[in-house]
């Protein structure tokens, strides 16, 4: 079990919060929208009562952030998103969607076809039926929304399946796909290996 560097975080803030830079703090991307502020953490009843409505148990590196030190807040880019908002700007119609198994293994990706005359056409039955296939809410399912990156793109946390644990990325919105977060050292992340990543990562390019 992966622990979130709560020290590391606490740097990061004096940082580059109001602190260090005073008359320029956050500079980081996105670190202006969250401030290094983290919501109150969730009670253990208040998280077994998602749970048990969803019928799933949350990734255990994740639970501890959200009970432990924040429900959201600072975090990558915008920052994190609270429990609540797991599904936002999503028109979920499967009740079961937490609960079903996530279905991807590997990047996926459906391109509209090039050959299609009509491509840009958003009326023709080609682009609505490739549109239909491409947002469909299956492809994301046992995932939540834990931040988003701009452009609607999303960072999600899979919940069920064998990927369960691991963050992806939903990048449909800018025809790049569903994929699994990766590096030149690691072929999945976890929350709390994410998280710290980007506390050391930020760090860095501080020069701290």
């Amino acid at each position: 079990m992966n622990l979130i560097e709560k020290e590391q975080l606490v740097k990061l803030k004096k940082i580059d919060g109001k602190g260090f830079f005073k008359r320029n703090p956050f500079q980081l991307f996105g670190s202006e929208e969250h401030q290094y502020q983290l919501n109150y953490p969730l009670s253990e009843k208040e998280i077994l009562n998602f749970e048990k409505t969803n019928q799933i148990q949350l990734p255990i590196e994740y639970r501890n952030f959200i009970k432990d030190i924040g429900n959201g807040g600072a975090g990558p880019v915008y920052g994190i998103f609270r429990l609540q908002d797991w599904d936002l700007e999503l028109d979920i119609e499967n009740k079961n969607f937490l609960n079903e198994k996530f279905p991807h293994t590997e990047k996926w990706n459906l391109i509209f076809p090039e050959n299609q005359n009509d491509e840009y056409d958003s009326e023709s039955d080609a682009f609505v039926a490739w549109e239909s296939e491409c947002f469909s809410e299956r492809h994301i399912y046992g995932s939540i929304r834990i931040c988003h990156f701009g452009c609607a793109i999303y960072y999600v946390l899979v919940v069920s399946g064998v990927e369960k644990g691991n963050i992806w990325v939903d990048a449909r919105a800018t025809d790049e796909g569903i994929y699994p977060v990766t590096s030149e050292t690691k072929s999945r992340y976890n929350f709390a290996e994410w998280y710290n990543e980007w506390i050391a990562d930020s760090l860095k390019k501080l020069g701290k």
